[in-house]
């Protein structure tokens, strides 16, 4: 029997994860400051240390103020897949 393994990542920023929604709402997220790019830069770096690909599921929001991002991902041999636009 083999094996197979799978990982993915939801591509979206601290400020926009679900529990939050009541101390930040939506139309506060343009001016927090955002830490997605910083941070998937180092989760790309461990995937490829490790050789590893994986799937980004990404927000449209996201992708909209970061296509350079979502680029790098799908250059270094990532799948990326829609998360919703917001």
């Amino acid at each position: 029997m083999s094996v197979a393994n799978a990982i993915s990542c939801d591509l979206e920023d601290y400020f926009q994860v679900e529990s939050l929604r009541g101390v930040v709402p939506r139309e506060r997220w343009e001016s927090m400051p955002p830490r997605l790019e910083r941070n998937t830069e180092r989760v790309l770096a461990l995937l490829d240390e490790a050789g590893v690909r994986a799937t980004f599921f990404v927000l449209g929001w996201c992708a909209e103020r970061f296509p350079g991002l979502v680029k790098r991902i799908a250059e270094a041999g990532h799948e990326i897949a829609s998360h919703g636009h917001s």
